[in-house]
């Protein structure tokens, strides 16, 4: 027996519609929201609908504006060998100077960014900029991660980009670093090998970001030219006070296991107690990133 069903969003016409393109919009949000809450029902569109619609409108366009003015700036995080907290690289992270909010960190705009496809455009910028400010950071073997969006894969000249974009402003490819989520390498996961295999015969490295939230997992890591896998903050939280559950270091036991079987660097994020780093020191993890060592500032305050 076939069993049908299907989400659907409405919207009510009255007299702020101009025409049946308006309607059609509304009520293709609404479906949206239905989608979201779990597939097999109804939303109405409304004015709680209406005002998020018009923040959404008014950030995608407060983005573009922003972009024109050049406001998306990096900032860097100290990425350390927990043994002596020598700086081993740094990490940089997004950042918007709005001119009325102050400095948002991604979390108040990157969705509607990846949503409007502006991602793109940001994160080259980003990359022009951080690799410009990164210049007198890395060195000494000392290396700076750009974070990827997944969108940036979808070309297949993403390495030739980043690597023409280092050539022009000499920018030594041995000192970068490509952070990629488990979900961009799993979206094409041929394309992928190959994106990030001509980049490590160019000198550049990739790591894995938030190891263990995705998809990936153990069944898939090793087929990818990786150099570094970041342990994602959530497995770290457990051990802010030292004492964890049994199940939270046997999950980070495993992962440094595979790092030593696969010849990886393992890098645990969301590092802010000598608790933390003394437990995940204690399992042998050597690299580590957080709070603890140094919130993200701009490269000359890291000079």
């Amino acid at each position: 027996m076939l069993q049908l069903s299907a989400s659907v969003g409405i919207s009510v016409i009255d007299g702020r519609y101009a025409n049946a393109d308006q309607v059609l919009h509304d009520a293709d949000l609404a479906l949206y929201r239905a989608k979201e809450a779990g597939r097999n029902r109804f939303e109405l569109f409304d004015e709680v609908m209406h005002r998020n619609a018009m923040d959404v409108l008014d950030l995608e366009q407060g983005m573009r504006d922003a972009l024109g003015r050049d406001e998306f700036e990096p900032w860097f995080q100290p990425l350390v060998r927990l043994s002596d907290g020598a700086i081993q690289g740094y990490e940089a992270l997004l950042r918007w100077n709005h001119p009325e909010r102050g400095m948002l960190a991604p979390g108040a705009f990157l969705g509607v960014a990846e949503d409007s496809g502006l991602i793109e455009a940001i994160d080259w910028r980003m990359f022009e900029r951080a690799l410009e400010a990164g210049k007198a950071l890395a060195g000494r073997s000392r290396y700076i991660t750009l974070n990827a969006s997944p969108r940036l894969f979808h070309r297949g000249d993403f390495d030739q980009r980043l690597l023409a974009l280092a050539a022009r402003l000499e920018f030594d490819p041995c000192l970068l670093r490509i952070e990629v989520t488990e979900g961009s390498l799993l979206r094409d996961p041929e394309a992928m090998v190959g994106i990030l295999q001509r980049l490590a015969d160019a000198g550049v490295e990739a790591a894995l970001d938030d190891f263990g939230t995705g998809y990936s997992s153990l069944g898939h890591v090793h087929r990818f030219p990786l150099r570094m896998i970041k342990i994602d903050r959530s497995f770290v939280i457990p051990f802010a006070e030292g004492a964890a559950p049994r199940r939270s270091s046997a999950l980070i036991e495993a992962i440094l296991a595979l790092g030593r079987a696969l010849d990886v660097e393992i890098m645990a994020e969301g590092i802010e107690t000598p608790a933390q780093c003394g437990a995940l020191q204690s399992m042998g993890c050597v690299f580590g990133q957080g709070y603890l060592f140094g919130r993200p500032a701009p490269a000359k305050d890291w000079i």
